[in-house]
């Protein structure tokens, strides 16, 4: 679209631009012609600046009249347009620029602990700057991230988000999935995204540690379908009380698995990304490397996952058999979001792009009505962002992401309120929300988008 398109578009007072051409009247003192004239000019160049830098308002999908909308009146950046930096193109480019460049800019300062699970399995935590060893407050907030697909605690998302907790005040902790960031591999059971209840072994761990202090969730892509999973569960009841957290924030998730697959998987998407070959070669080394443990259970068809050349067949060579699933379709069932976000009772927030390279605009499953009809979840969409990536417009790609803002004055939003309306600061807030809804009327539904308030 042009920009005198957009500039004829765009509406003031019901009006197109078009049709506000200021002329003074013959009564009219000459200042307040200036004074027309110069409002007009700055509409039109602001609307000339948003289009050239792609500024955008984020797009807000939760339920009115309900606590979530109280949380976000304290979170101004999800009110503010939005941009992504100038040198990203498009979607792809952005996660890339996100993923190869800000890395080089910020170095890990982990202090590690294994945690040994009831199945013999093993998952790393990863503290940032030995946070569990400061002087710090033992009521001081906990921040775990879990990582993506083929990722582990040293991807920049999760370097700079734990920088960024740290900044706050806060303890932070990257989790890595069992084989993953040199964590081994002690059982014949491989991680999948479905494993939320080493999620549980590690905010169990937190609590062992620090009591008293509120544990919040971050996860990106593939960890956030297994945070999404732990939260609907741990409010369901699956997890004792040890397990609640008293927030999340999920960012880059497909929300339907399968749907997802079956995106990546038309050619145009293939010949940008070869996501395919992607996954399943890492699964090829993640089998090579952990051959020895694997190999103890027959039932697990190393071959196949070796020829395999689509993520479902690999999945469903070694997942499936190791984890008990009849089918990747059954699988695929139980990682799928938009099953669990309706159990959710923890405040919530998931965040997407339209340009997602893994997803992209046309039409993929986004929990719209999910969380419009959930008091305690919120859906933000921006026009920008790629895939877990949202840099800043202005930014030189070293410093702070907008998805690490919006996390933590989401974080902050809810500890607020929790400390107004709890005696307890590690007191999930679900039950305040609950008393909020037996007090409210109706169920009524809010879209926010562009200029429109909360």
């Amino acid at each position: 679209m042009r920009l005198a398109q957009v500039l004829r578009a765009q509406k003031q007072d019901d009006l197109p631009v078009a049709q506000l051409t200021v002329s003074a009247p013959a009564n009219a003192h000459w200042y307040n012609y200036l004074e027309a004239t110069l409002s007009s000019s700055v509409d039109q160049l602001r609307v000339a600046c948003s289009w050239v830098f792609r500024l955008a308002r984020p797009e807000l999908y939760f339920r009115k009249d309900s606590l979530m909308a109280e949380l976000l009146k304290l979170c101004p950046v999800l009110h503010q347009p939005y941009g992504p930096p100038l040198v990203s193109l498009n979607g792809g480019m952005h996660m890339v620029l996100s993923v190869v460049v800000r890395r080089a800019y910020v170095t890990p300062k982990y202090t590690r602990h294994t945690i040994l699970t009831p199945d013999g399995g093993t998952i790393s935590l990863d503290w940032w700057h030995a946070s569990h060893q400061s002087n710090l407050s033992a009521s001081t907030p906990v921040l775990l991230c879990l990582h993506a697909f083929a990722g582990d605690s040293n991807e920049s998302y999760m370097l700079f988000m734990c920088k960024e907790a740290k900044k706050m005040g806060w303890r932070s902790v990257a989790m890595n999935y069992r084989g993953c960031g040199n964590t081994p591999l002690t059982s014949p059971k491989p991680m999948h995204i479905g494993l939320s209840a080493d999620v549980y072994q590690a905010v169990r761990h937190i609590r062992q540690h620090f009591p008293n202090a509120p544990v919040f969730l971050v996860g990106f892509s593939i960890g956030a379908y297994t945070m999404t999973k732990y939260v609907g569960e741990a409010d369901s009841g699956v997890w004792s009380e040890d397990g609640r957290v008293q927030g999340a924030v999920l960012i880059g998730s497909g929300y339907d698995y399968a749907a997802e697959i079956a995106k990546i998987s038309r050619p145009a998407i293939l010949r940008l990304l070869n996501f395919h070959y992607i996954n399943c070669s890492w699964w090829r080394g993640y089998c090579k490397k952990h051959k020895q443990q694997l190999k103890k259970d027959p039932s697990i068809d190393l071959e196949a996952v070796r020829n395999a050349s689509w993520t479902s067949d690999a999945e469903a060579a070694l997942i499936c058999p190791a984890w008990g699933y009849p089918d990747i379709k059954a699988y695929y069932d139980d990682i799928n979001c938009l099953n669990w976000i309706p159990k959710i009772r923890t405040p919530t927030l998931f965040l997407s792009a339209m340009d997602d390279p893994f997803l992209g605009e046309s039409s993929p499953p986004r929990p719209y009505e999910a969380c419009s009809s959930n008091p305690f979840t919120v859906f933000v969409l921006t026009a920008h962002g790629g895939h877990c990536a949202h840099l800043p417009l202005g930014s030189w790609l070293t410093g702070k992401a907008w998805m690490d803002t919006v996390a933590m004055q989401f974080f902050s939003a809810v500890l607020a309120y929790s400390g107004e309306s709890s005696s307890s600061p590690v007191r999930a807030v679900a039950d305040d929300f609950e008393k909020l809804l037996r007090a409210g009327e109706g169920s009524k539904y809010s879209h926010t988008e562009g200029n429109t308030s909360v």
